[in-house]
């Protein structure tokens, strides 16, 4: 993991320093359109880069799901800005916004070009720091992007060493602002990227030590957060989860859960850590048989007791701790309930088999599985 971290209540106040140690003389300050923007924590960054002797560029044009239009806008601002240190202030969307954009000052083209592999990253972007407002994408310390082609509804990631972010600053305080909803969906987010990737087929000992901490993390402090957003120390215990997460999916990879949950995203507009969230427990029952052992794991690291069970029902475990998890902190059952009609399952399930990270999936699936996941996630088929 190469991002340094500074991890703190009031981190943020230090971010003119570490932008100067970066080299820093002109940043490009990439954030949303309206809530960051408006966050009072915003101008806290610009009194503290300006304290600095740091000239600040601000772009608050990202909306959510970062579309290619987004991205090359922002890619030709930050060029004529002539910028020398870019920050990203917000949820995953402008931090991945921010990592295209970089990327784009060295390499020609559009962001389009990348993401359909016509032209290979061959340049390192501006540095770049990030300051997550979210605890949920972990962007901030991985080698990924995601980008979304609203002509052709795809989310796709674009993906290179380069990319990965020199300085991440979690301030939990930050957090504190964050709807119910919100927090919900994005620590949703953040365990589906834990579990994913511990189960993965490119696990290893110090991915799965990340993640097992994370799942213990959010099992321990998302209610908590949900229900009341000033308990710091669930803030901080759900930014330090996201993190490990992030550093684990960007060494192990994910899985199915993904795969699905980006054409539902892509085609009908549904919030990412949302669509995940719904999709999560039907994968993990499909793949159970695949790894007990780590599914019993799972289930212990959320607060399930195990004691005396034999190892399959310990495994099922964990996909009821899941599923009560989202019960309480208000995440949907089923895709039907967010809008997605059954007529899209053969889209959605066209879009999920070609998705590069499938294999990693502990269970080979194939097309025929996908469907029977989707349905399932569908309501349209019990078992």
């Amino acid at each position: 993991m190469p991002t340094k971290v500074v991890f703190a209540p009031g981190a943020i106040s230090g971010i003119g320093q570490e932008c100067r140690n970066l080299g820093g003389t002109k940043a490009f300050l990439v954030t949303g359109r309206t809530f960051t923007k408006n966050s009072p924590y915003f101008t806290q960054i610009i009194k503290s880069l300006n304290e600095a002797g740091i000239e600040v560029h601000i772009h608050a044009e990202i909306e959510a799901d970062p579309s290619v239009e987004t991205i090359d806008q922002g890619a030709a601002d930050m060029k004529l800005a002539n910028a020398n240190v870019v920050i990203a202030f917000g949820g995953g969307s402008p931090t991945d916004a921010a990592k295209a954009m970089s990327v784009l000052q060295g390499n020609e083209g559009s962001v389009l070009d990348y993401m359909r592999g016509r032209r290979q990253i061959v340049k390192a972007g501006l540095p770049l720091i990030c300051v997550p407002t979210t605890a949920g994408s972990g962007s901030e310390v991985t080698a990924a992007a995601v980008v979304t082609d609203r002509v052709a509804k795809e989310k796709i990631s674009i993906s290179h060493p380069s990319i990965i972010p020199k300085i991440a600053i979690i301030d939990p305080v930050l957090h504190t602002s964050m709807p119910p909803k919100v927090t919900a969906s994005t620590g949703i987010d953040a365990l589906t990227h834990a579990i994913e990737a511990y189960i993965a087929v490119q696990a290893n000992p110090l991915t799965e030590a990340v993640c097992l901490q994370a799942i213990r993390l959010i099992g321990s402090n998302l209610r908590r957060a949900v229900a009341n957003g000033s308990d710091l120390e669930a803030r901080g215990g759900m930014a330090l989860a996201s993190l490990l997460a992030g550093i684990g999916f960007n060494n192990a990879g994910l899985g199915a859960v993904h795969g699905i949950a980006h054409p539902v995203g892509a085609q009908f507009g549904i919030a990412h850590g949302i669509a995940n969230g719904i999709m999560l427990p039907y994968v993990m029952e499909y793949c159970l048989m695949a790894d007990y052992a780590k599914f019993s794991d799972i289930a212990v690291a959320l607060g399930e007791d195990i004691h005396g069970m034999i190892v399959r029902n310990a495994a099922k475990q964990a996909v009821f701790a899941v599923k009560a998890l989202k019960q309480d902190i208000g995440i949907p059952d089923t895709l039907a309930e967010v809008g997605v009609p059954p007529s899209a399952v053969n889209t959605i399930v066209k879009d999920a088999v070609t998705y590069r990270r499938l294999p990693n999936s502990p269970r080979k699936l194939e097309e025929a599985d996908l469907r029977i996941i989707v349905e399932r996630a569908m309501g349209i088929r019990l078992i």
